[in-house]
């Protein structure tokens, strides 16, 4: 009865997966989807691409899949773009179709920020002759531009403490967005259930993370108060969200929640 019970097993798992080839096979000629590794039922590619989508890995896919490809990892799908020519299609000859933005009214500040790294290098002896590593300069400057949009304050060097600080705790919560536990579990809900630990570890650094945004940039936001600022109303965003609070729209956890996904999303690059 086991042997049966194993081969009924087999072949339902068999039957199940040429299913799930013969539908994607449909799907893909239905929606005229890019070409990609076969997937397989529940977990997609994930067994097949690995957990480090690095482009080395993404170039040896390309090569063999062509330079648009799609990853089905778990629920999602991903469409891999590895051309130039390609890239500039999509981010900028249909860019609107992307997603088109109206003028910002920053842009102002970016420019200072920019002009200021441009100084920078420019004062830095090695720049003309050695080279010199941009990565964390420029790092610093996208810190500063949504933290002057945010706040109206910036870190003026890479060695400033709360810069220091704030950095080591967002490089702490990537590390753990990009770990194998947190991708399995975003991808196969299923397998969530097994992250009691990851998920302990998640929320420690949460509330630190919120903890500091609290202390030295909500609160003392409060204490100065609305003053003259780079937006053309004369209030950085937090003003913005704190007149919201007082108006009982919002209340001081929703204020945190917002400030920490700006943040992420303003430094997500790095």
């Amino acid at each position: 009865m086991d042997l049966l019970l194993l081969e009924k097993t087999l072949l339902g798992l068999f039957a199940a997966t040429l299913l799930a080839i013969t539908v994607s096979k449909l799907r893909g000629k239905r929606f005229k989807l890019p070409p990609g590794p076969i997937p397989v039922p529940v977990f997609g590619n994930w067994l097949q691409v690995g957990d480090d989508l690095n482009h080395r890995n993404l170039t040896e896919l390309a090569k063999k899949f062509g330079q648009i490809l799609l990853l089905r990892m778990g629920q999602r799908n991903l469409v891999v773009v590895s051309s130039p020519n390609l890239a500039k299609d999509v981010l900028h000859t249909q860019g609107v179709e992307f997603g088109s933005r109206t003028r910002n009214v920053n842009r102002f500040g970016w420019e200072d920020e920019a002009g200021r790294v441009v100084e920078d290098v420019r004062k830095n002896p090695d720049a003309a002759t050695n080279g010199m590593v941009l990565r964390r300069r420029l790092q610093l400057m996208m810190y500063n531009n949504m933290y002057r949009i945010m706040f109206d304050r910036r870190f003026e060097s890479e060695e400033d403490p709360l810069f220091v600080k704030l950095r080591a705790l967002n490089g702490e919560r990537s590390r753990l967005a990009q770990s194998f536990e947190y991708n399995y579990g975003d991808f196969i809900p299923v397998l969530r259930p097994f992250l009691r630990g990851y998920l302990k570890v998640c929320q420690d650094v949460k509330e630190r993370r919120l903890k500091l945004f609290k202390d030295y940039f909500v609160d003392e936001r409060k204490k100065l108060g609305s003053r003259k600022s780079m937006d053309s109303n004369g209030k950085c965003a937090m003003d913005h969200i704190l007149d919201a609070q007082n108006k009982g729209e919002i209340n001081e956890d929703n204020v945190l929640y917002i400030v920490e996904n700006i943040n992420v999303a303003g430094n997500s690059i790095f």
